[in-house]
Order: C-alpha cells, then sequence, then structure tokens
C-alpha cells in the first residue's frame, strides 16, 4: 500500500531559534513509538552545512538495502526566499537538484518507498530539481508553498507524526492533517511527473526550431513513403512524437517493476 513507512529520520538544521525538529522528535515522534511498541524505528540529526548532509543521506544510500518497509525523512530547515534550495544553520544553501541527487538512489534502493516531509517555508518548490529523464527520488513529499512559522510546523507536523505512528501510513496520516486546514500539501511522483513534462510541453509547443526539426523529419518521411505532406500533416505527427516523448520519460521516471 503506498504511504506505509516503518523507518522516521528527522534531520534539523537550526540555530539560535526554537528547535522544532527536536520538539517535535523527542515530545512526540520517540515518545510514542517506544511508548506503544511500535515496530518503527526512528533517529534524529542535528547538522550545520552541507558535508554532514551528503555524508548522512550517503550512510543511508547504503544501509537502504536493510530498511525493510518506507522510509521517511524529515527536514526542519529553512527554505530560500529565491524558491532555489534549502538553508543549512551555518547559512549556506542546498539546491533542489542537489538534493534530489542525494535522495534519488535512496528511493531506487527501496524501489519508491522513499516518503519526504518538509518542514520549510516554500518547500513545496522541491519538485523542481526532478529530472524527467531519470528514476522518481521519491514516492511523495509534503511541503509548504509559502513561508510558514514554528507554532504551525510544530502543531500539524505533530498530528502528521501522531497519526503516522498510529496507522504506519503517510497518507492517511496526510489525510488526517489536511482536516485541520494545514498550509503543508502532499504531492505523489505521478504529479510530480506530469508538471515536468507540462513545463517541457508547454517550451516545446512554442519552440520554433523543435517544431521544424520534427517537421523537417516528418517530410523526410513522407517522401521515403511516397506518402503526402502539409501541415496537417505536420501537426499530427508534431503531437505524435510528443506522445512518444511522453511515454519514453514516464517509462525512465517510473518504478513500472516494483510491488
Amino acid at each position: 500500500m503506498v504511504g506505509q513507512v516503518k523507518h522516521i529520520i528527522v534531520i534539523e538544521s537550526l540555530t539560535n531559534e526554537r528547535l522544532t525538529g527536536k520538539e517535535i522528535y523527542d515530545d512526540c515522534i520517540r515518545r510514542r513509538i517506544d511508548l506503544y511498541g511500535k515496530n518503527m524505528t526512528h533517529n534524529y540529526f542535528s547538522i550545520s552545512k552541507q558535508q554532514e548532509l551528503t555524508e548522512l543521506l550517503k550512510y543511508y544510500q547504503t544501509n537502504a538495502i536493510y530498511m525493510t518497509g518506507g522510509i521517511l525523512i524529515h527536514f526542519e530547515m529553512h527554505g530560500s526566499k529565491n524558491l532555489d534550495g534549502l538553508i543549512f544553520s551555518n547559512g549556506t544553501l542546498i539546491g533542489w537538484t542537489e538534493l534530489i541527487e542525494l535522495l534519488r538512489p535512496i528511493n531506487i534502493i527501496i524501489c519508491n518507498k522513499l516518503f519526504v516531509t518538509m518542514a520549510t517555508c516554500y518547500g513545496r518548490h522541491l519538485y523542481k530539481g526532478v529530472d524527467r529523464l531519470k528514476k522518481s527520488p521519491y514516492s511523495g513529499y509534503i511541503s509548504a508553498s509559502k513561508a510558514v512559522y514554528p507554532i504551525e510546523i510544530v502543531e500539524k507536523f505533530s498530528i502528521l507524526f501522531e497519526k503516522l505512528i498510529e496507522y504506519g501510513n503517510l497518507v492517511a496520516a496526510y489525510l488526517e492533517m489536511e482536516k485541520t486546514e494545514s498550509n503543508f500539501y502532499y504531492k505523489d511522483s505521478e504529479a510530480t511527473f506530469n508538471e515536468a513534462y507540462q513545463s517541457f510541453y508547454d517550451k516545446q509547443v512554442n519552440n520554433p526550431e523543435f517544431r521544424e526539426k520534427i517537421k523537417a523529419e516528418t517530410k523526410k518521411q513522407c517522401e521515403e513513403h511516397g506518402e503526402p505532406f502539409n501541415d496537417e500533416v505536420a501537426e499530427i505527427f508534431f503531437e505524435k512524437a510528443l506522445k512518444e516523448i511522453y511515454a519514453k520519460q514516464k517509462e525512465a521516471f517510473d518504478f513500472s517493476d516494483c510491488d
């Protein structure tokens, strides 16, 4: 079932402010898992720079093969106001593409059972780092599209993790959190791919060079087979070419052979 989680990893990079990640981990995640004897693992990490995050995620790349069940990585960091990544407590930034490249190997190893939650401002822009031609870096993620504040983070994610520990399923937990009119939203890999492809499609539809390339190839094929060629035929083949590109990219992105 999509959304099943057995391993929770909290990664926080904050300083001189309310440590919402530590608070949620101590008061909700660790306490509830231990109290109810749930068959779930949990870990909290406080980091200050990209090197530490890289080493940590590479550790999980190595050990993910031994972690049966879904993995949830929860980030407690500031999101860049430029919408281009996350900011560490030392003030440096990791871009979305760099973060995606660290997450993808984990998701591949566990066959599309990696989930990401982000208690960050503008975390919804994580999708900008996704490459349509490579496997999806996550099965789904929860984030916000605007600025969020500590009180909201603690309140909403406490509900999310309480329900996740109760149900063992992130999607079910999110649906409960959604009832509280949260500013955090769930997006799965399917929606991520469709948004990325739509951006590509919109660019190519209005790209005269791409259109001329397809038109020239279509004309050549028609001439070789003795078939008529005109603008209507060119348009039909243009749309066909885009559909074929979509199918190939979707195949590359998806995990069709996973359970």
